[in-house]
């Protein structure tokens, strides 16, 4: 079982769109506000936010004050007002709480309301922005925040949020360059340079993406994603030892999510460590909802590198789960499931227990390959060979599966001396599928197939 150099790189992208689009309700007042609450704004911002009368701005003061603790309170009290007549700062304020509670479609007709009577708000439009990367419409995201580099409107975090939206897109390249403005703005901000480092890996820049990574989790080594990051470039460049001393480091600074654990598990099991797999693997599936799919694939690992106990085990966890469980597993993830029990079955010589699992599974999918091919080696183990023959035959008429099962087949008729039965086979296979062993087979079984003619007299 190998893993793959990415592993998690979209969805961990995914992932910091969305942490770097939840915002808290800013600080809008500070106790010395004039009516028209020039305290707040910065120099030059006038274009670009409402003013609000005083009795809005004693209101937003309430406001903050009970978001820190009351949220829900905070925004019963600004539901209480004449929204239709309020300050688009009122909108916003709205918007922020709703964002918060993550309520995104009201939060969404907060920021619209607040721009319908200032469509030059800048923050409605940023926040905007980030709710539309929340309901995973980044279109309508980068849209938006292109138009406001294009006016020269642009903030940093509207050009790190351009940035994720962009990725989720894959355009790396824009997102890069929009990640970098965003330094140029604000130098060393994290969400940037950790936004820039990955889309160095989706461009395959895998050293600096690694070299910037290493640099961020000495700054910050209390962020799982950044550990993740370093993880993912060192396995890009085959530096798996690298990419197991990271997750661990994230696993011990107690920042680990399951993923990454699931993820060092199957780096130790890469690497021959069954053991240590298995206690990441544990922790990774400790929760009440992990990922059956991925759980299911960890015990296909202990499996493949015959190490029965841990497959049981997590086999065994799987199907409390799915007992527990108040839907039905898809039927995939039900044959999946199934299909590894076999497979443990036949790993622990239990062959009778594992063919009535083939079989129950062939009743369902006649035309599973994997499984007809299975069946027929264990038919084979068996000494059935007419039924073993019979399952390659039929697994050889499977898009995928026809060189293996031509040549499992003709490996039985070299048992039962049939040699020119055997050469038509092997070369079938080729035709499928050519390899170098199965043409050095091929001309054994030929010449066994001379010398058996030379020996009958059969032409």
């Amino acid at each position: 079982m190998r893993h793959t150099g990415h592993a998690g790189n979209r969805e961990a992208s995914r992932g910091s769109a969305g942490r770097a689009a939840r915002v808290l309700l800013g600080l809008w007042l500070t106790a010395a506000q004039a009516v028209h609450a020039q305290a707040w704004k910065s120099p030059g911002s006038e274009a670009f936010e409402p003013t609000v009368s005083q009795k809005e701005a004693d209101l937003l003061k309430q406001v903050v004050t009970l978001a820190a603790d009351a949220p829900g309170d905070a925004l019963a009290l600004l539901r209480k007002q004449d929204m239709e007549k309020a300050s688009p700062a009122m909108d916003f304020a709205a918007g922020n709480l709703l964002l918060q509670a993550d309520d995104l479609p009201a939060a969404e007709k907060a920021y619209e309301a607040a721009l319908k009577k200032f469509p030059e708000f800048r923050r409605a439009r940023v926040n905007l922005g980030r709710v539309y990367i929340l309901r995973n419409q980044p279109a309508r995201a980068i849209e938006l925040y292109q138009s406001l580099v294009q006016a020269g409107q642009a903030t940093a975090d509207a050009l790190i949020l351009l940035g994720h939206a962009l990725v989720t897109q894959e355009n790396a390249l824009s997102a890069e360059m929009a990640f970098r403005q965003a330094l140029l703005l604000r130098p060393g901000d994290k969400d940037a340079l950790l936004g820039l480092a990955r889309c160095l890996i989706l461009q395959e820049r895998h050293r600096e993406a690694l070299s910037l990574a290493r640099e961020l989790c000495a700054v910050d080594p209390l962020r799982g994603d950044l550990w993740m990051l370093r993880a993912n470039a060192s396995l890009a460049l085959d530096q798996a030892t690298n990419a197991v001393v990271a997750l661990e480091s994230a696993r011990r600074l107690g920042q680990a999510t399951p993923d990454m654990l699931a993820m060092l598990g199957d780096l130790y099991l890469n690497h021959d460590q069954p053991e240590d797999a298995a206690a990441r693997y544990d922790e990774a599936f400790a929760g009440r909802s992990p990922s059956i799919p991925r759980m299911l694939r960890a015990a296909e690992g202990f499996l493949l590198a015959d190490h029965d106990p841990s497959a049981e085990r997590l086999l065994n966890r799987a199907g409390e789960l799915a007992r527990a469980a108040t839907e039905k597993w898809p039927a995939r993830q039900q044959r999946d499931f199934l299909r590894l029990k076999g497979d443990l079955a036949r790993l622990r010589s239990d062959t009778a227990g594992a063919i009535t699992i083939y079989q129950q599974l062939l009743q369902e999918d006649p035309l599973d390959g994997r499984v007809l091919v299975t069946l027929g080696d264990l038919r084979r183990q068996q000494g059935s060979l007419e039924e073993a023959v019979m399952a390659y035959e039929r697994a050889a008429r499977i898009q995928g599966y026809e060189a293996r099962s031509l040549v499992r087949h003709a490996q039985i008729e070299v048992e039962r001396e049939r040699y020119r039965k055997a050469v038509e086979l092997l070369e079938a296979a080729q035709a499928f599928d050519r390899q170098p062993h199965v043409a050095r087979y091929l001309e054994q079984v030929r010449r066994l197939a001379e010398f058996s003619a030379s020996r009958t007299g059969s032409p």
